[in-house]
């Protein structure tokens, strides 16, 4: 088993970046989902109601993200500089402290997206300790997918689907379906990391990421409940992760397991 991917999302909800190498954390990869879109409100605005958000494109260019809207494009820095903090409402039952960040690029978000929104940085990674630090991420700092999985999907499904509808941050190619299920703890090039729970998928799995139309008949959820069905509710595909030895990872590092959970045979 070894690592065939590596996604990065800035932009809570937004295209990926793909890259060859990169950092793991103990907040997860190097600028995953350190930006996030709010409405008036100041709550969460994701492509599961917003799927043109899957179409904003973003790449690092020295110091600044880019952050490319249609034929619009505007620079971020990389160091935000803390400003006057506001407490936005994320899956977290505590409000986090964000950072307002480029007004002209909340107008033209707002007119693409047809709503009032704007795009906030997470203030919690600036925290003095690494490990209170907090991106936007739905649940752990990294979520792990593997082509088997997919495969073993697919042979299921009328029409296939891409991994790109999981976005996941790490994909492994292997060839066991679903055996990430039994993973404990797991090390990948200088990096250790340690399974939580299975990723529950939600209606943004049914949401084409090229075309943007939403499946009929829910799939691959519907496939998936007939297999991959949760003990809490619900269907699960891939694997959260924390990280517990940072480090560099690069495409093509091998997956080692080190230790399986108790309940794997």
């Amino acid at each position: 088993m070894h690592l065939s991917k590596i996604h990065t999302y800035p932009i809570k909800s937004t295209h990926p970046i793909s890259a060859q190498s990169t950092y793991l954390l103990t907040t997860g990869i190097a600028l995953d989902r350190h930006w996030m879109v709010i409405d008036a409100n100041n709550a969460m605005v994701t492509s599961r109601k917003r799927p043109k958000l899957l179409h904003v494109l973003t790449r690092v260019e020295g110091d600044c993200l880019r952050v490319i809207i249609e034929h619009q494009e505007f620079l971020l820095p990389l160091t935000v500089e803390p400003n006057t903090p506001i407490m936005v409402k994320h899956w977290a039952q505590e409000p986090l402290p964000a950072w307002p960040q480029n007004e002209a690029l909340d107008t033209a978000l707002s007119a693409y997206l047809e709503m009032d929104c704007r795009v906030v940085y997470s203030a919690s990674l600036h925290s003095k300790s690494s490990n209170d630090g907090v991106s936007f991420a739905d649940a752990q700092p990294v979520l792990l997918t593997t082509t088997a999985s997919l495969a073993a999907l697919n042979m299921r499904l009328d029409v296939p689907v891409g991994m790109g509808r999981f976005r996941s941050n790490l994909v492994i190619d292997n060839v066991i379906a679903d055996v990430e299920d039994a993973w404990k703890r797991i090390r990948i090039g200088e990096c250790e990391l340690e399974a939580t729970y299975p990723c529950e998928r939600c209606v943004l799995t049914t949401i084409d990421p090229e075309t943007l139309t939403k499946h009929q008949h829910q799939e691959p959820l519907r496939t998936l409940a007939t297999y991959r069905k949760l003990p809490q509710g619900g269907v699960g595909f891939g694997v959260n992760l924390i990280v517990v030895r940072p480090g560099p990872i690069c495409v093509g590092d091998t997956l080692e397991v080190l230790s399986y959970a108790a309940t794997a045979h």
